[in-house]
């Protein structure tokens, strides 16, 4: 009886989470932001507009995205050694691809 209850609230919980997944990726970024956690919170900010691109919250996370990376330097810092990464990774493929 009692694995029946759970059930129904992860279920609850699922369904949720499908309709306002924007609502708590927000949530969850302002709170890391409360918490000093600026990187994780630029993260849940890019999942809003990858995955939510005309959610009411893509406007707003896109706004704060731009307010981190001015503000904070150490979130400017991880997305160039990001960026150094994946062109790093682009030549390789495209080496790779052209032996073939």
């Amino acid at each position: 009886m009692f694995f029946k209850q759970i059930c129904i609230v992860v279920l609850g919980l699922c369904i949720w989470g499908y309709f306002y997944g924007d609502y708590i990726f927000y949530k969850q970024a302002e709170y890391m932001i409360y918490q000093g956690y600026n990187m994780p919170a630029y993260e849940s900010y890019e999942r809003i507009v990858r995955y939510y691109p005309t959610g009411k919250y893509a406007k707003l996370a896109r706004q704060k995205m731009q307010e981190l990376r001015d503000k904070c330097g150490v979130v400017a810092v991880e997305l160039a050694k990001r960026e150094k990464e994946y062109e790093k990774e682009q030549k390789t493929r495209e080496k790779n691809e052209s032996f073939r």
